[in-house]
């Protein structure tokens, strides 16, 4: 039977536009191809929560500084500069907490007027600590001494007049190189000012694998006094 011009065309149209269908048909099946990745490839988050079971649960941690007399007396600030170390290269530190207590003639400090003084050494990157509950700090009073627990990523300070309060991720700073050294001190217009404990607690993170390990160690290498 011979096929007209017309149903030639009809045929060929019908057979272009199922091609096209099969086309399109194959190309959108592409796109929605999903690879899903195994639960256990994908590194988890190390996270370091702002409450204080988080931080007595973080194993790592170093005393920068403890039971030492620090004063600001007369405008002049006395207090030490320490040489901190990290060793285990392999890993970062991913995150932590600064931990100090301070205090004055066996007593808290009193927050308005006093601070912890703590910097690395002649930077803009720390200053008189001022705690903010609003940005992670835990601010207490134990023992006769007042204690704060920051965030090692939202450290907050500023100069004494604390406008505007500034903020420093302390992490990052720990993993810039692998000696440091802080200028720490309590800043208080007396002469019996006390630094009882400043800490450092932090969790690694191994570079290659992303997972959570125990291989960064910080040290103190060396503690020298200043303005005695």
């Amino acid at each position: 039977m011979k096929l007209t011009t017309k149903e030639v065309l009809q045929t060929i149209l019908i057979l272009v536009i199922a091609f096209v269908l099969v086309v399109l048909s194959a190309w959108f099946s592409k796109r929605e191809t999903i690879v899903q990745v195994p639960e256990n490839v994908l590194p988890t988050k190390i996270q370091c929560s702002n409450d204080f079971e988080s931080f007595t649960n973080t194993k790592n941690k170093l005393p920068v500084i403890e039971n030492r007399p620090s004063n600001g007396a007369n405008k002049i600030l006395k207090g030490y500069k320490v040489t901190i170390e990290r060793t285990g290269l392999t890993s970062d530190i991913a995150c932590g907490y600064l931990m100090y207590q301070v205090s004055f003639n066996k007593q808290p400090i009193e927050q308005d007027n006093m601070a912890l003084f703590m910097r690395p050494t002649g930077s803009q990157f720390g200053g008189h600590i001022w705690p903010d509950e609003n940005r992670g700090a835990i601010i207490s009073e134990i023992d006769n001494k007042t204690q704060v627990i920051m965030p090692l990523d939202t450290i907050t300070f500023d100069d004494t007049s604390k406008q505007p309060i500034k903020q420093v991720n302390w992490t990052s700073l720990l993993n810039v190189s692998d000696q440091i050294e802080f200028e720490v001190a309590l800043s208080a217009d007396v002469l019996n000012g006390n630094l009882d404990l400043v800490q450092f607690a932090y969790k690694c993170r191994n570079k290659d694998a992303g997972k959570e390990d125990d291989v960064c160690l910080l040290k103190v290498i060396k503690t020298e006094p200043f303005g005695f």
